[in-house]
């Protein structure tokens, strides 16, 4: 979908200052620093959302080739560095492992958030749109339909009150622990942090916490390395089963919660919360995402969302801001 994403890492690259960046298959995501921001800059606003064409039938539009299509070069304002917006300077200007890290052995991940509260395995947001998966069935019972209360009901009342960051990083390094990897945001799209660039965030909506912030102090205080995991590359075509709906039972045809728009918010709790920005927008027009939409694993298949260029460059745009 996206050809910029090397202008994506370099502008992180620079924008931070590098004191450590872990790398490590299965513990953390390449974007994920362990770093503090050097020097100030001036980010721009949250940006509007983009124009998004009218959906057309599932399978209707064919994929661009990706091979072909022009690259898209971000225009951003990004702090001066040795990176440059190609993945050979990304290789050659890698200061490598970092000393501490070899010292350190082991460290833990963090890899909590709001879809814990499903008690239905890993990606329940996810999955609770597809019928008769154990996450729809357990959502039927704890919450209701989801063309009804879907996911950001779940995220509205997720209050994680027995949440320690300080007693269980104190837990963590008395058991070996010299470094935490910390999700900061996962394929969900809902930020952990007071999030400047993406409303749907645990201090707007849900338990009212910076946990982030909260986790970031008790590693502080405990003289630990940290890190940061974004997951949201996935969010495209992991939420893709928001905009389906049921196909058999009294619910059949009625769309999901993922097809409302800012606008069927009036009166409502989230009014003013535009679903867009938590559960990104319907592309089962293109061939072969509605198909993969309800697999374990998959994405769709490889291609360019040409319909769709406004919102494929702003997604990057908008990470980066993240």
């Amino acid at each position: 979908m996206f050809k910029n994403i090397s202008f994506l890492f370099y502008a992180i690259m620079n924008y931070i200052n590098i004191k450590s960046i872990v790398l490590t298959a299965g513990l953390c995501m390449a974007s994920s620093v362990c770093a503090q921001k050097s020097g100030t800059v001036q980010l721009p606003e949250l940006p509007p959302f983009p124009e998004v064409p009218t959906a057309l039938k599932e399978n209707m539009v064919k994929l661009e080739d990706s091979n072909t299509f022009k690259e898209v070069q971000l225009d951003i304002p990004i702090t001066d560095g040795p990176f440059k917006p190609s993945w050979e300077s990304i290789e050659s200007n890698y200061p490598g492992e970092p000393e501490w890290l070899r010292e350190a052995k082991i460290g833990f991940w963090v890899h909590f958030g709001p879809q814990a509260a499903g008690e239905s395995g890993d990606w329940y947001a996810r999955k609770l749109y597809t019928q008769g998966s154990n996450a729809y069935n357990n959502h039927l019972k704890r919450y209701g339909h989801p063309s009804e209360v879907g996911y950001k009901e779940v995220l509205r009342d997720w209050n994680p009150t027995k949440l320690d960051p300080q007693r269980l990083t104190a837990l963590y390094k008395k058991a070996g622990a010299r470094f935490l990897m910390i999700q900061g945001v996962h394929h969900d799209n809902y930020d952990l942090w007071n999030s400047r660039y993406q409303p749907w965030n645990s201090v707007n909506v849900g338990p009212k916490r910076d946990l982030l912030r909260e986790w970031v102090n008790a590693c502080k205080k405990q003289k630990m390395h940290y890190g940061v995991t974004f997951h949201h590359e996935y969010t495209w075509w992991w939420w893709q089963t928001a905009f389906q709906s049921d196909t058999y039972g009294d619910k059949k045809g009625v769309p999901y919660d993922g097809n409302l728009t800012l606008a069927d918010g009036k009166g409502k709790w989230w009014e003013g919360l535009d679903p867009r920005r938590l559960y990104g927008i319907n592309l089962r027009e293109y061939d072969s995402v509605a198909e993969k939409a309800n697999s374990p694993w998959s994405p769709a298949n490889a291609g360019i969302f040409w319909r769709h260029l406004e919102y494929a460059n702003g997604m990057p745009l908008n990470g980066l801001l993240e």
